[in-house]
């Protein structure tokens, strides 16, 4: 009895030990497992639902876009910063440390860091800040498509960020930023993020 407890206490150290716990050590357990081509692990690493993994393991099936992403989330990984709608800690020096920002900073990062994603043509990253149903009637791909082909996609983005010095309405799960005309930007809460709905 006492070798079966021994035994069950070593397993819960282990997987203890090998489950990323920390945003940091998530980062780096994704991007080794891009590196190291092991794909289905990194996706194991997201969020992302069954029905958004085929798209992930294509899009990750060349070893240069995985490389490329590895690099990436390395780059990031110093800067990063976990939020949730009332809360929104950065890493530090010191370690982690809680930002103190008004309830509206937070879609309001939310909807910079979108439109910033367009801008740098990161359409992966820019997907991934999408809301659910837009995710899934979009890839990475489509929507640099869609971008690039619709005449009014500049146009739509230059408003979305004028509408960043707007004052935003927070209700129940949602943000809006009203662009007039009754036209707005509108954000969804997603598993404690906020994500983009609609442009206008």
């Amino acid at each position: 009895m006492r070798m079966n407890r021994s035994l069950v206490f070593c397993l819960l150290l282990t997987a203890c030990a090998t489950t990323p716990r920390e945003p940091a050590s998530v980062a780096e357990a994704y991007a080794r497992a891009l590196e190291e081509g092991r794909v289905e692990d990194a996706f194991a690493l997201t969020i992302g639902g069954p029905e958004e993994e085929a798209a992930f393991l294509e899009r990750y099936s060349d070893a240069g876009a995985r490389s490329t992403r590895a690099a990436d989330v390395r780059a990031g990984a110093s800067l990063l910063e976990a939020r949730a709608p009332s809360l929104t800690v950065a890493q530090s020096p010191q370690g982690w440390r809680v930002v103190e920002a008004r309830p509206a900073d937070v879609p309001r990062a939310a909807l910079r860091q979108f439109i910033d994603s367009v801008e740098a043509r990161d359409w992966n990253a820019a997907w991934s800040q999408l809301a659910g149903p837009l995710r899934a009637r979009y890839t990475p791909e489509r929507l640099r498509e869609d971008f690039e082909r619709d005449p009014l996609a500049r146009e739509r983005l230059r408003r979305a960020r004028l509408a960043l010095n707007t004052h935003v309405r927070i209700g129940a799960g949602e943000a809006v930023f009203p662009l007039g005309d009754e036209r707005a930007v509108r954000l969804v809460l997603e598993e404690g993020e906020y994500r983009i709905a609609a442009l206008e």
